[in-house]
């Protein structure tokens, strides 16, 4: 408890005040990128392989030899916009120890630079590129982290609607699904969260949708289609100011008939999973392995 509370306390000093008003897209790059160079101090760095796949240029972490047990496609949060690129190869080569499995780490294109749909369009291509590559979507899990949690479930849903097979599963780490903010805890969370305030919003709206509106499902999966998806494990913390649209679209894929569960974590920050300082991180990660092994078990 002591280790969260410092963590808590950093975090609301550092990443929060960020969002004291609308910032830049340069000022966000620039914090996180001073950030994800100290998590490297003392480390080794991750080997990343780089391969094109579906014509995007993916990053292969693990063993590729070994993509006939499995496949984990990994798509990167950050706001639609940011990238802290060490900590998300160091995330996804811990997945690759504890499960076998080589990950595919898609960095698609970024906003404002490239708004909606371009980064969405890069992650299908991948998705599809597996597909054509031979390896059977059975073996195939996916990973959405914050933004990339979005992208990850959108991404299901264009899988279903161009009769494409879906994945064995679906993991969503602190997803947001409805850019409307119209999540009760969009507001009610905001001096709980310690890393976001509710100005992500329309800093979020202003550089990835590109003029479409904030409740299209492609943009806002909480008011697609979920029928038919493949079985989702969610992830999120009880202060987050995403927490109900966890909920929120959990129930929504309940509702549809699909295999969903469930975890609210207590009074971790956005991203803990990231932070090796916290046990909460480390049940988490156990969780999605185990989430992972039984999806390719079932397959």
């Amino acid at each position: 408890m002591l280790i969260r509370t410092i963590v808590n306390a950093g975090l609301r000093r550092t990443l929060k005040p960020l969002w004291n008003d609308i910032p830049s897209v340069a000022r966000m790059r620039a914090a996180y990128h001073r950030i994800d160079r100290l998590g490297t101090l003392g480390r080794r760095p991750v080997r990343v392989d780089v391969a094109d796949v579906g014509g995007v240029a993916v990053e292969w972490i693990g063993r590729p030899a070994a993509a006939g047990e499995g496949v984990i496609l990994y798509l990167h949060g950050g706001g639609f916009a940011v990238r802290a690129a060490a900590a998300d190869r160091r995330y996804c080569a811990g997945l690759a120890r504890r499960t076998g499995c080589p990950v595919v780490q898609v960095p698609y294109r970024l906003a404002p630079e490239f708004p909606f749909p371009a980064g969405l369009d890069d992650c299908c291509a991948v998705y599809a590129g597996l597909l054509a590559a031979g390896i059977p979507a059975h073996k195939i899990v996916v990973i959405g982290h914050s933004a990339g949690a979005n992208l990850a479930l959108v991404l299901l849903m264009r899988a279903r609607d161009n009769g494409w097979p879906q994945p064995a599963g679906c993991i969503l780490l602190s997803a947001p699904v409805d850019l409307t903010a119209g999540s009760p805890s969009a507001t009610a969370n905001a001096a709980r969260d310690s890393m976001q305030s509710p100005n992500i919003w329309p800093w979020v709206r202003m550089t990835y949708l590109g003029g479409v509106a904030p409740d299209h499902p492609d943009v806002s999966p909480l008011f697609g289609d979920w029928a038919g998806l493949a079985p989702l494990h969610f992830h999120v913390s009880d202060t987050e100011i995403i927490l109900d649209d966890s909920r929120r679209a959990a129930e929504r894929a309940r509702r549809a008939g699909n295999r969903v569960t469930l975890t609210v974590w207590h009074d971790v920050p956005h991203s803990f999973y990231y932070m090796n300082a916290l046990r909460e991180a480390w049940r988490c990660r156990a969780e999605v392995v185990a989430f992972i092994g039984a999806a390719l078990r079932r397959g």
